[in-house]
């Protein structure tokens, strides 16, 4: 007698008699049917997701590109190296986040998907930048980082439109805080005023009327008044202590969808 192969977790062969001769036929091994069905159904969801996730990820690798090599500058900004540099952090950090977010979509189909925007969710857009207005307080350096680690910095203002624009949605949500971290200070040199891309000053909004702004003030102590706020009730800036605690306006660049 032949021997016959062993198919457990497939199906088996058997013999049905026929005029010509006997004739293999295949038939579900009792029970396994049901079972085997699900398997192939998981298999295929898991490569599905594979595909899906594959696919996801393809699509920000070619957003971080189109943004590397089209991204928007803020008018009158020189492009030096410390520009550069917020700005590729700017992406990486935006690339993560969308990466993570779409792996766990890819992972659990059952989740809405949100509309791409040009900005992050949470944040106003103003022409072709991003602005995010803190609820919670820090002093000048930490906020800074913040900034920094949502992926943007601090604002910098080269234009009246911009000073405006921000100046007149800090009045709306300000409320009784009306004092806003902005990207300027002279920590490095006193009188020499940079925003955080080490750009100087091409217009300024000191409060010069009644103020004389900026004055290192002595009640700064030691360090005297190093940084910079936007005032929103008086529409000027302020030159201030960078360990008082206050709101903070972050800013980066939006991404083109079109």
């Amino acid at each position: 007698m032949e021997d016959r192969e062993n198919y457990p977790s497939l199906q088996e062969f058997t013999e049905d008699p026929t005029p010509e001769g006997t004739r293999p036929i295949l038939e579900h091994s009792k029970g396994s049917g049901s079972r085997e069905l699900k398997q192939g159904i998981q298999c295929l969801r898991n490569q599905t997701t594979l595909l899906l996730i594959g696919f996801l990820a393809s699509i920000c690798t070619n957003i971080v590109l189109a943004v590397l090599l089209t991204g928007r500058s803020t008018p009158g900004t020189p492009l030096d190296s410390s520009s550069l540099s917020m700005k590729v952090n700017s992406v990486q950090k935006r690339y993560l986040q969308l990466c993570k977010d779409y792996t766990t979509l890819g992972q659990s189909c059952s989740k809405t998907v949100k509309a791409c925007q040009e900005c992050p969710e949470g944040w106003l857009q103003i022409g072709g930048q991003c602005y995010f207005f803190s609820n919670d307080k820090l002093d000048w350096p930490k906020s800074k980082d913040s900034c920094v680690e949502m992926g943007g910095h601090l604002t910098i203002l080269h234009t009246i439109e911009q000073h405006d624009a921000l100046e007149k949605e800090a009045r709306r949500i300000g409320g009784p805080d009306y004092h806003f971290w902005i990207g300027l200070s002279d920590t490095e040199l006193e009188g020499d005023w940079r925003w955080v891309d080490n750009t100087t000053l091409q217009h300024n909004y000191w409060d010069q009327q009644r103020h004389s702004e900026p004055d290192n003030h002595h009640s700064g102590g030691e360090h005297g008044e190093d940084c910079a706020t936007l005032d929103s009730h008086s529409k000027t800036w302020f030159d201030v202590p960078c360990n008082f605690l206050y709101k903070r306006i972050c800013q980066m660049a939006a991404i083109e969808l079109n």
